[in-house]
């Protein structure tokens, strides 16, 4: 199923998690990144509330098996030939895409069917649906109706893009709602939040911070109004009215479609489907172009 960030793909497969749950088949819903299965699996516990629904992941192991797993593809080891259904979220992520060892993993665990979910399929999934050797859904609205935003590209040199990356910031800021930041690299992070931390109450987050999950939460608490962040946050994490910048978004580290992925962060709430979503690039590039595109695509759609 291919859905636009914030459709709600989730909620899409509550159905059929509920027949096969009914026939008294073994579910797995397997998330690439940690953050997103703890957050998946309180929605669940939410929705099926008399079943033992389990979050397997690192930190959370004492517990495998339940009514619902909700795992990692890296804990998909646990279980061979488990699940009669296996949901795998984003399968053109890091690190599944690409990953042999991980889609072994989904391959032995299920002895079944398959629901892919994600907003945007890779060649290789797109090659499978021409194939005819997997169905294809497409939903391009999400429940409020509203159109998805479309990023604003300023194009001009470093030091100009900073320097109005910085403005933006104040003016965005203004607005009371949070802001994400998200940079290229690690490094690019650290530096800007070094600077900003003086003048804002903002984190940092990326691959090496331990206490990601405490930060996130402390985020959506408005303890922090900004974050400054890598591409670890650009999928499955919603941040009620949240506005984007993205800095450098020539950058190669982002493809299209971490772009795409980015800019759905904003506009995800029914009550609140407003937002800004700002792209700072010094040079055009096929990911910004196809990105857009894409949206465009969406937006045009009834």
């Amino acid at each position: 199923m291919e859905a636009v960030c914030g459709a709600g793909k989730t909620e899409l497969v509550y159905a059929a998690i509920a027949d096969q749950l009914n026939r008294g088949h073994k579910v797995g819903f397997a998330i690439s990144r940690r953050q997103v299965v703890l957050e998946i699996a309180e929605r669940l516990r939410g929705v099926f509330s008399r079943l033992k629904v389990v979050a397997v992941c690192q930190g959370h192991t004492d517990e495998v098996t339940g009514d619902l797993i909700v795992c990692t593809t890296h804990q998909l080891y646990r279980y061979n030939r488990y699940f009669d259904l296996l949901i795998i979220d984003e399968p053109d992520a890091f690190p599944f895409k690409g990953n042999r060892t991980l889609q072994g993993f989904a391959a032995n665990a299920c002895r079944g069917s398959y629901v892919y979910l994600t907003a945007t399929p890779d060649r290789q999934l797109r090659f499978q649906v021409m194939a005819g050797k997997i169905g294809y859904l497409y939903l391009a609205k999400r429940p409020s109706g509203r159109d998805l935003c479309l990023p604003k590209v300023i194009y001009g040199p470093k030091a100009f893009l900073l320097a109005y990356g910085l403005i933006k910031m104040r003016s965005l800021l203004n607005l009371n709602k949070p802001l994400i930041i998200f940079t290229p690299s690690i490094a690019v992070g650290h530096r800007l939040y070094r600077l900003l931390k003086w003048f804002v109450p903002c984190c940092n987050i990326d691959s090496t911070v331990e206490n990601r999950d405490e930060l996130i939460s402390d985020f959506r608490g408005g303890r922090y109004r900004l974050c400054i962040s890598t591409t670890v946050l650009e999928r499955g994490i919603t941040i009620a009215s949240v506005n984007i910048i993205v800095l450098y978004a020539h950058s190669g580290r982002f493809d299209e479609a971490s772009l795409t992925q980015m800019a759905g962060r904003v506009g995800r709430s029914v009550s609140d489907p407003y937002g800004q979503c700002l792209f700072l690039a010094q040079q055009r590039s096929e990911n910004i172009d196809r990105c857009l595109a894409s949206i465009k695509r969406a937006n045009s759609c009834e």
